[in-house]
């Protein structure tokens, strides 16, 4: 079955959380040793320190308590993309605290930092994020043979070659993003931090206007799709509407292993409405075992009944299923 990954980053959401539905909480840490020594701005998890993340390690210690006593497992993100190599001490000083507290598993993007969790083997499954870039399945093979057990797949696959992949790999658990902060980039190329507010208009780096320069007549389309495409992205960047929950009918297919909703630093109410949303689509799944198309119709019904707005292309996850949605009822 598929499992639910939540977000958390007080120790009061945990019991909520897994209480709505969740079957695993993940979570970042920022110690006060790490602010002391490079401010918020030099990220450890890719999440601003003050509201997304948990401050000390007696939280994280009894967010693992709590999860574990609902038979609940428990992810710490270390997941920037690259690290420093005077960081290294401080970063493994975080993994073996972990790893003594219980966390179940290391949620991390440096391949550095994989190879020495591998080299020291303290006690923790690795869990590569969409940092990790894992867009095919000689990707998947490549983090397996490290020694890594779970991957999450980056946004920017479709339906159909996320089930090429499951179809391609064994032995290594996958997951896909379903709820919240969809992006029109490829996250593991990119070097801006998720922080701080860019003024007014824009939440991260990535949503300031550009101006893009072609040096002949025959890039002028190119020219003129790119503007198209940056104004649709300012406009329609709304990281607490995106849904891939039409898809979750083919992930079960699929066998795929679990969903992450993104959310760190949302408000506890939604990330509650998050988990209850898709954790009432997966009991309806198993339960009546609908077809594809009543499946995705009670999706469709139940996004506009919980969010109070309709479906729209442009914040789908995995748009061929509207685009084949409507060729069907045309």
């Amino acid at each position: 079955m598929i499992r639910i990954l939540a977000p958390v980053d007080r120790v009061d959401e945990v019991d909520k959380l897994i209480d709505a539905g969740a079957d695993e909480i993940y979570c970042g840490l920022v110690p006060s040793e790490w602010l002391h020594k490079y401010t918020a701005i030099v990220a450890l998890t890719r999440r601003p320190a003050p509201s997304a993340n948990l401050k000390s390690f007696k939280e994280l210690e009894e967010c693992v308590e709590i999860a574990h006593s609902h038979n609940a497992e428990v992810s710490l993100t270390i997941n920037e993309h690259y690290y420093r190599a005077d960081q290294y001490d401080l970063l493994l000083k975080i993994t073996e605290k972990a790893a003594d507290i219980g966390v179940d598993y290391i949620v991390l993007s440096d391949l550095g930092l994989l190879l020495t969790l591998r080299k020291m083997n303290i006690g923790v499954k690795l869990h590569v994020s969409i940092g990790g870039v894992a867009l095919n399945s000689e990707a998947i093979k490549f983090y397996q043979e490290l020694g890594v057990l779970r991957v999450q797949l980056p946004r920017d696959l479709t339906i159909e070659e996320i089930r090429e992949i499951c179809n391609e790999v064994s032995g290594i658990q996958l997951g896909a993003f379903i709820l919240n902060s969809k992006c029109a980039n490829i996250d593991g190329f990119c070097t801006f931090l998720h922080f701080p507010p860019m003024g007014p208009l824009y939440n991260n780096a990535c949503m300031l206007s550009y101006e893009v320069f072609v040096d002949s007549n025959e890039d002028e389309e190119k020219k003129i799709v790119a503007g198209v495409r940056q104004k649709v992205w300012e406009r329609f960047h709304i990281d607490d509407r995106p849904c891939g929950a039409c898809a979750l009918y083919d992930f079960n297919e699929m066998n795929l292993g679990f969903v992450k909703i993104v959310g760190r630093g949302y408000p506890t109410p939604k990330k509650i409405l998050d988990v209850t949303f898709i954790r009432t689509l997966l009991n309806y799944l198993y339960e009546k075992k609908p077809s594809r198309e009543a499946f995705r119709l009670f999706a469709k019904s139940l996004y506009n009944r919980f969010y109070n707005r309709e479906c729209r292309v442009i914040m789908c996850y995995y748009p061929e299923v509207m685009l084949e949605w409507s060729e069907q009822h045309i």
